[in-house]
C-alpha cells in the first residue's frame, strides 16, 4: 500500500450510513460535491491524543496500568479559496439570497446549525480517508488577503449500525475501471 501523503481532491456530501467499501465509495463520490480549490497549505488531518487515566502503584510511585478512557478527536480542515454561495450554505449553514430564480448572495443563519456531511479526501498518493457522518463548521477563514470558506470536519460516530465513522482505503481498489 502507498503512504497518506497530501492532498490531491476533496468532497462532501450526504452522510454515509452503510458499510465503505471500495464499490460503495466509488458510486458515493459520483454523488457527492468536490472541492475544486483547497488554499494553499490549509488542508490538514489531526488525531488527538485519547484521553486516559493512569493507576499509580502507591509502593512504588510508578504507573501499572493505563486505562484508556475516549479516544481522541479525527479532523480534516481546508479553507475554500474559490467557492460559491451553495458551497456556503451546505457546509455553513444559512440560507441563499436570490433574485427570482437566480442565486445572488447568502445570509448567515438566526442561529447556529449542527450541519453534518460525509466528508472524503484523496491523498496524493491515491488513497482515501473518508469521515462517514462528520460534525462540519464553516467559516470565513482570512488567509493571504482572500476570504475563504474554512472547513472544520469532525469525524462523529455514525448514527447506522455497523458503521465506522472512519475509514482508509487503498486508492487502487477504489479506482478500478467498471467493465
Amino acid at each position: 500500500m502507498k503512504p497518506f501523503i497530501g492532498i490531491k481532491k476533496i468532497w462532501y456530501g450526504a452522510v454515509i450510513n452503510t458499510a465503505v467499501t471500495p464499490a460503495s465509495l466509488k458510486t458515493w463520490l459520483a454523488s457527492a460535491t468536490e472541492v475544486k480549490n483547497s488554499h494553499n497549505d490549509t488542508w490538514g488531518y489531526t488525531e488527538d491524543d485519547p484521553t486516559t487515566t493512569d493507576y499509580v502503584n502507591e509502593l512504588t510511585g510508578k504507573v501499572y496500568y493505563k486505562d484508556v478512557t475516549a479516544k481522541g478527536a479525527k479532523t480534516m480542515a481546508f479553507t475554500m479559496g474559490e467557492y460559491s454561495f451553495e458551497d456556503k450554505k451546505e457546509l455553513q449553514g444559512g440560507e441563499l439570497v436570490k433574485d427570482g430564480q437566480t442565486v445572488v448572495g447568502w445570509h448567515e443563519p438566526d442561529v447556529a446549525e449542527v450541519i453534518n456531511k460525509a466528508v472524503v479526501g484523496m491523498t496524493k498518493t491515491g488513497n482515501y480517508i473518508v469521515f462517514t457522518n462528520a460534525s462540519v463548521i464553516g467559516k470565513g477563514n482570512f488567509v493571504e488577503k482572500n476570504i475563504g470558506l474554512g472547513v472544520s470536519a469532525v469525524a462523529m460516530e455514525n448514527p447506522a449500525d455497523s458503521v465506522a465513522g472512519e475509514y482508509w482505503l487503498d486508492g487502487e481498489k477504489v479506482d478500478v475501471p467498471t467493465a
